[in-house]
């Protein structure tokens, strides 16, 4: 009998052994990576295993920070909270290489040229494939030749009007959310058009992702349509957390 106990006990532990090691096998975890933009090298990169971390982009030599893209949140600021969830994440600090030319630069016998990039917020990527340039106007002569081509001719000023959704293959469509100039730490204006000014060489980013505010939006229609105890104004808090995220996300000013 005893022999059979100590059986059925060293099995007990070994089951256990096997569930805490799936355990640590499946815990979660968040990536952070310092990445060049749009396709450069890795600078540097790290874990977040547990809990969540206060992380300042790392400064590196003839390179600069542009923005992160924190689990699917974008951040201007170079420094985020970075929390590890329910399942495997990412978190990017993306930089531009100094000697890339994002602003007034050396134009070749052709003219200058605006260079775009579309890049997913929830997938943390660039496009690699394609064109985020739905229409251009006027588009005279001919300053931007059709896709999948991603730059603008700008021997004069051109409207270069984004694709209202894009797919990141494999991924489907998702919609547009703004443009974002680099090389400036100026907003670009709000709207599907970026104004590209005459002899420009600039390097812009086309954003994409799902709504970062509809939670707030079904929070408030939600009120709206059962109108509470004392009526709409009982909802203007849903409309001012609303109305803060649309603000910080860029749908309006």
């Amino acid at each position: 009998m005893k022999t059979i106990n100590k059986i059925a006990t060293y099995i007990a532990i070994g089951i256990l052994a096997v569930v805490a090691g799936a355990g640590v096998a499946n815990a979660a975890k968040v990536t952070v990576t310092d990445q060049t933009f749009p396709s450069g090298p890795v600078l540097q990169s790290t874990v977040v295993s547990t809990g969540c971390v206060t992380s300042t982009a790392d400064t590196f030599p003839d390179y600069e920070f542009l923005f992160w893209d924190n689990q699917g949140v974008l951040s201007w600021s170079p420094t985020v909270s970075i929390c590890v969830g329910s399942g495997n994440t990412t978190a990017t600090a993306w930089y531009l290489a100094l000697g890339d030319c994002t602003g007034t630069c050396g134009c070749p016998p052709d003219g200058c040229y605006v260079t775009t990039f579309a890049f997913s917020i929830d997938h943390d990527e660039v496009l690699a494939s394609g064109t985020p340039i739905a229409l251009v106007a006027p588009n005279s002569p001919v300053a931007w030749s059709g896709t999948p081509s991603t730059t603008v001719l700008t021997n004069g000023a051109e409207s270069i009007s984004a694709a209202s959704a894009l797919a990141f293959p494999p991924y489907s469509a998702e919609p547009f959310r703004y443009w974002q100039q680099l090389g400036t730490s100026s907003q670009t204006p709000i709207g599907v058009v970026y104004q590209a000014g005459k002899n420009s060489t600039a390097w812009v980013i086309a954003f994409y992702g799902p709504d970062p505010c509809q939670i707030y939006r079904e929070e408030l229609q939600s009120c709206e349509e059962q109108d509470g105890e004392g009526g709409h104004l009982n909802c203007a808090p849903f409309g001012k957390e609303l109305q803060a995220c649309e603000v910080q996300n860029r749908e309006i000013d």
